[in-house]
């Protein structure tokens, strides 16, 4: 009977402790996923940026920009 409380107290302690571990990954993932929100907002600011450059370029080579210079 001794052997069996003992066992039992062992698998609480695990499982406490697997419950922290739990826990700190659930944390680690929230932040992870704040962090990949982030860098995905900055690479649509970058990809806007150079289809705006890219849109000016060709725009120039066009010659559009020589008929704004009019208005």
């Amino acid at each position: 009977m001794e052997q069996i409380k003992d066992s039992v107290t062992k698998l609480e302690w695990r499982v406490d402790s697997h419950e922290e571990e739990i826990k700190l990954l659930k944390d680690t993932s929230a932040e992870l996923r704040i962090t990949l929100d982030s860098i995905t907002l900055n690479l649509k600011q970058i990809k806007w940026i150079a289809i705006g450059a890219g849109a000016a370029v060709f725009a120039d080579q066009l010659g559009l920009t020589a008929i704004l210079k009019f208005f």
